[in-house]
């Protein structure tokens, strides 16, 4: 009886570490990103302070003399969205301050299959002893869908969840037959001897568990905070059920051995993670691969990129098990890359590659790159054992670009996309939910687009809040057709970003032409020499494809090349 439950509480404590999941909220504009920045460096100054972001903002910061230079440039500020971008600032700021301080992630892994599928055995194992049934522990097997059901993997991957079950059925034969064999040929001397031996062996397990646990969360370290009491010892492990001589050695041996494994487990995982957080090396000219510490992640720089030596430096966040961001799941660790380039001179048709290790599903891997709260699929070759993407050196940002490997569960890859010269283009905006295919699994790249579906594309790329915005659309004479268009044709044309016809008509279905499109990407982006025929040249140079404008920058373009723009701007 005291074999299964103490089994049973090492499972609960598992269980509880599993369950850690993040969400993740978009927002972008010039007010809400200054903000953002502003409230950052503040945060990181003030980590682990007792002062409210808000309080900050409100008492001390709003109308200084800083905000108020901000404010003069920023062409169309906007208060709320500066100050929710301050307090999001400042927010994620503190946060990476008092991680700089205190070093809380840690790269410890569990092998909770294996862990999980032997406890359990063991549970079986002593029960049937105990009960003088015969030793058989494919009878006592949970089925697949029992386990699935047991541990939630319907939320994983299909390669996971078979992994696991696979490791799961191994271990659990291993601990049925252990448990089994231990209790005919082993009986527990009940004695104060083994009391004190079983205390600390169930107290070792336990106080890991909760020191790790700690540490992972970022709580200091408070080794009495999940200490059970007496009573609840007993009670967990059924210790009434024994002699006084096993309950008192057992309490004993407990208390000891939990508070020794705590501070010990929290320790270590402190210790690894400042040790193995950075990789640095030097560049050449004639460019080299930097691998991570974890042999997970590595970046190629190839030769002549940069016209002097450079500085990389890979920091590594280990937060691989401990968060899922909606359909994506975690598939790695994240690693923040920096280089160091003080002349700012670079090669950008030299491509930088980036390896990152993975062993999932093919259709659902891929390589993302940080962006605020939000995460963007970057073009990814799936290979055995590996995720690779290729980047331009201008995305680097100056103070460091964050990268990390997810599979996304909800995957759509379009049958005409497949081969496609902006495939890769393609399959970028749709993982990042700017467009959508058609019905029957296609994407029709070839077909022209409208004016009311091109705006629509830039409002969720620039993240414009249509919803919110008071307009007058009623004035153009085919209002009563916008339909679902009507709030983004009512931004667009009161910004200015695209107008009417002559006849008082907006005509939201004809198809936009190249000549449309530039006027109105000089509008909407924050400087005015963009010029199609410099997209063009890069479809020819990059993509070895002519496009049908340099017959006519009267002819409409498709949505093939409206994705290939956009991914390239964005970028």
């Amino acid at each position: 009886m005291k074999i299964t439950n103490r089994i049973l509480s090492i499972l609960i404590v598992l269980l509880m570490l599993l369950n850690t999941v993040t969400v993740f909220a978009a927002v972008d504009s010039e007010s809400y990103d200054a903000g953002y920045d502003a409230g950052y460096d503040i945060g990181y100054d003030k980590a682990n302070s007792n002062v409210t972001a808000r309080s900050t903002y409100r008492n001390s910061y709003k109308d200084s003399r800083k905000h108020n230079n901000i404010k003069k440039d920023i062409v169309d500020y906007n208060e709320s969205e500066f100050e929710k971008g301050f307090l999001d600032g400042y927010d994620d700021g503190s946060d990476d301050g008092y991680d700089e301080k205190y070093d809380k992630k840690t790269d410890q892994k569990v092998d909770y299959a294996t862990t999980l599928g032997k406890a359990l055995g063991e549970i079986y194992g002593a029960k049937d002893f105990q009960n003088s049934e015969s030793s058989d522990w494919k009878d006592l097997l949970p089925s697949r869908s029992k386990i699935s059901n047991m541990y939630n993997l319907d939320k994983q991957s299909t390669a996971y969840k078979n992994k696991f079950i696979t490791e799961f059925n191994k271990a659990f034969q291993e601990g049925y037959i252990d448990a089994y064999d231990k209790a005919m040929f082993e009986p527990d001397k009940l004695t104060l001897e083994q009391g004190v031996s079983d205390g600390e062996a169930a107290g070792l397990i336990i106080g890991a568990a909760y020191g790790a646990k700690d540490f992972y969360e970022g709580t200091d370290s408070l080794v009495y905070n999940n200490l059970p009491t007496e009573s609840e010892i007993i009670r967990d492990y059924a210790l009434s059920n024994d002699n006084d001589e096993y309950e008192d050695g057992f309490i004993s041996g407990f208390l000891r051995a939990y508070e020794e494994a705590y501070n010990t487990a929290f320790r270590e995982a402190n210790m690894n993670n400042a040790m193995k957080k950075a990789t640095t090396n030097v560049i050449p000219i004639s460019g080299a691969e930097v691998m991570t510490a974890d042999n997970r992640f590595a970046i190629n720089i190839p030769s002549g990129t940069y016209y002097h030596d450079v500085n990389c430096v890979i920091t590594t966040t280990y937060d691989a098990g401990l968060s899922q961001y909606g359909r994506l799941i975690k598939a790695s660790d994240s690693y923040n890359v920096k280089i160091a380039n003080s002349s700012g001179n670079v090669d950008d048709s030299k491509l930088i590659e980036l390896t990152f290790e993975y062993y999932g599903d093919k259709a659902q891997g891929g390589i993302y790159r940080q962006n605020g709260n939000t995460w963007l699929y970057v073009p990814t070759n799936v290979k055995e054992g590996m995720l690779t993407a290729k980047i331009n050196p201008s995305s680097l940002s100056s103070s460091g670009t964050t990268f990390s490997a997810f599979a996304d569960t909800n995957v759509t890859i379009f049958r005409d996309s497949r081969g496609h010269w902006a495939g890769d283009e393609i399959d970028a905006l749709v993982r990042r939910g700017i467009i959508s295919g058609y019905g029957d699994n296609t994407f029709k790249p070839e077909n022209s687009i409208s004016r009311a579906e091109f705006i629509t594309l830039l409002s969720r790329v620039y993240n414009w809040n249509t919803s919110w915005y008071i307009g007058n659309v009623t004035a153009f004479k085919d209002a009563n057709i916008f339909g679902n268009y009507t709030d983004v044709i009512n931004y667009a044309t009161y910004h200015g970003f695209i107008y009417g016809y002559g006849d008082g008509t907006f005509k939201p279905n004809n198809p936009i032409t190249y000549t449309e499109i530039e006027i109105i990407m000089q509008r909407v982006l924050p400087y005015s020499y963009f010029r199609w025929v410099n997209i063009s040249n890069d479809m020819l140079y990059e993509k070895q494809t002519r496009s049908n404008s340099l017959n006519s920058l009267n002819n409409n373009i498709t949505r093939a090349e409206v994705v290939y723009m956009l991914y390239s701007l964005t970028e």
